[in-house]
């Protein structure tokens, strides 16, 4: 006799349903569809499917504001649902609605820390940071006693060949997921493999921002040329997309190795020329955590969901032979270590896990973010809130987000902003908290990485910007190790970052002594003074008493007259503008575009 009703229609459960203590149901008004979207079977549909039917009429529920009632077998309310402009208030309900929710959009009641649901008859009973989306996965924080060997790889110093050389290593499959794929060189490697027998199979996102760029398409069909199974993970008009980016960056070799880390499989974060993104990846040998990476893999890539599409075209352009590269070894050898895998949206704001590491900061606490989100959507951004608790209990916290242009610029977020905030909001509380901006230098064009250090004891390396759209809304991985030598590398890099030091040998020579550097603007300007004297009425036209006039990049005049030296301001010299597009598409302006929650949702 327990009805669903939305106050206009009554559904009826068959007199001999049941659901188990603390068990579930599930009710549709189109089991076949929601088959297709979820590949689960649902309990009961109250319209059409395949799934045993309700009794009684069709409830029609509207997008812009309704309320779905349980009600008893005496037709009393027990519980409520309520969003958008519906005005119901009474029995199950008595506060404002909940808001409504966008295309594919799920309301899930939270729950305490407890494990109990959280139930008080309103709004504030379902409205947490995270937004569902429909099929969308389910796992947990990952916890693993590792026994193997593992790597620590440093971008741009390492360039991409541990990358090529770890892919080289695959005798019978490679997995990859990764946000964005421009680079030929690591998908010649992929094509030589699969070419040799090996199974390899690549997940893209569909839908980057800023579309996807001609390389990536120029690579995904020469991978398909070259026999590897290539789907892109998309929406569309009749497909509802799990994750708002595929934004995870990690491969997988024989169900025994993976590579984790903040870097999309481009020129910028794996680098030829040893220049480009700051960036962590970390290559762990170990088969358990492997296999749980490759079950997410598998429930992202599997071709029976609408929102995985194929490479359809291939290109009749092969990939070139894969570059010469060293063969892989690893840096560490084997001994126990625990480890967190991160899965997001699932477990990224998990209160045993990154949020767990940063409460667990007793000295110091060290943060690389491409850029931070001071507030979400229901107050300050959690993660944030951790680092100045953590400098409440006297740890001293250093966080280095991006400083490169594309991250000041006043439509970018600012990072500079940002950076002055939280000092600002440290200093008022007395708090051993300082940001950085790490500036474009020697071999770093930008800071990308997405890291953590904890007493130089444990390390983050994830693929998990510091806004509430990568924490709630994409796809990312990421893992948490507790090893003092390996935590102690990537806290090296970071100190070297923080105080301008370089960690590539092609940085080593540097000129920042300030005398040293007037001396040598003095020495250039003289140069230059002598060697304008010495202009003649020549061939080319150059008369040597006429004013040049030049109109600058920002509009204003830069005049000279014969013999005349200015030091302008280095804007004016030299104001950067849209990167060309070609290989280094990785690399444009789509990296650092802003989403909706503020941020740059993807890359």
């Amino acid at each position: 006799g327990w009805t669903l009703s939305d106050g206009e229609a009554a559904a009826a459960f068959p007199v001999d349903s049941s659901v188990p203590a603390k068990g579930r149901i599930l009710v549709t008004r189109n089991a076949t569809s929601y088959g297709e979207d979820t590949l689960a079977a649902a309990d009961f549909t109250f319209d059409r499917g395949e799934a045993r039917a309700m009794e009684g009429g069709v409830l029609r529920l509207a997008d812009a504001g309704d309320e779905i009632l349980l009600l008893d077998a005496n037709a009393s309310v027990i519980d409520a649902y309520v969003w958008g402009d519906s005005s119901y208030t009474g029995p199950g309900w008595t506060a404002r609605p909940a808001e409504k929710m966008g295309r594919g959009e799920i309301a899930v009641r939270l729950r305490a820390a407890s494990g109990e649901w959280i139930d008080r008859d309103g709004a504030e009973d379902w409205e947490g940071p995270r937004r569902h989306r429909l099929g969308q996965s389910a796992f947990g924080l990952g916890e693993f006693e590792l026994a193997g060997r593992l790597t620590s790889v440093l971008s741009p110093d390492a360039g991409d060949g541990p990358l090529l050389g770890f892919l080289s290593t695959a005798e019978r499959t490679i997995e990859v997921s990764v946000y964005t794929f421009t680079s030929e060189r690591i998908a010649s490697v992929l094509g030589d493999a699969a070419r040799r027998g090996v199974r390899v199979r690549v997940l893209l996102d569909g839908g980057p921002v800023g579309g996807i760029d001609s390389d990536e398409h120029n690579v995904s069909r020469g991978l398909a040329a070259a026999g590897v199974d290539v789907r892109w993970m998309t929406g569309g008009k009749d497909i509802v997309k799990r994750y708002r980016f595929l934004h995870a960056k990690y491969a997988l070799v024989d169900a025994s190795a993976a590579w984790i880390g903040s870097e999309n499989f481009g020129e910028s974060g794996f680098p030829d020329s040893r220049k480009g993104n700051r960036g962590w990846s970390l290559v762990l040998e170990d088969a358990t955590l492997t296999r749980a990476l490759g079950r997410v893999f598998e429930s992202d890539f599997d071709p029976r969901r609408r929102d995985t599409v194929p490479q359809e075209d291939a290109s009749e352009d092969r990939l070139p032979p894969a570059p010469s590269h060293r063969a892989w070894t690893w840096g560490d050898g084997p001994r126990n270590r625990r480890a967190r895998l991160i899965v997001g949206p699932d477990s990224s704001l998990d209160p045993d896990g990154i949020l767990d590491m940063l409460a667990t900061a007793r000295d110091r606490l060290s943060i690389e973010a491409f850029y931070v989100e001071e507030a979400w959507r229901n107050g300050t951004n959690p993660f944030l809130a951790a680092a100045f608790d953590a400098a409440g209990r006297g740890v001293s916290v250093r966080i280095l987000v991006d400083g490169s242009w594309s991250s000041v610029e006043a439509d970018s977020g600012t990072n500079d902003d940002v950076v002055a905030r939280i000092n600002r909001a440290a200093k008022d509380g007395r708090l051993p908290l300082e940001a950085r901006l790490l500036e474009p230098r020697g071999s770093i064009e930008r800071l990308h990485n997405k890291g953590i250090v904890v007493d130089g004891r444990q390390v983050l390396v994830s693929s998990l910007n510091w806004g509430l759209g990568s924490a709630t809304e994409n796809r990312e991985i990421g893992v948490i190790v507790e090893d003092p030598e390996l935590a102690g590398r990537f806290e090296a890099a970071f100190d070297a970052d923080w105080e301008g030091r370089p960690t590539s040998s092609a940085d080593g020579w540097r000129l920042e002594d300030p005398l040293a550097l007037a001396g040598l603007y003095l020495l250039v300007g003289g140069a230059a003074a002598v060697s304008l004297r010495k202009l003649r009425v020549g061939a080319k036209g150059i008369k040597p008493h006429a004013r040049v006039r030049t109109r600058g990049a920002s509009g204003s005049d830069l005049r000279g007259g014969r013999g005349e030296v200015r030091l302008l301001p280095l804007e004016l010299v030299a104001e950067p503008g849209p990167r060309p597009r070609g290989r280094a598409g990785a690399r444009g302006r789509r990296e650092e575009a802003r989403g909706r929650g503020g941020g740059p949702e993807g890359d």
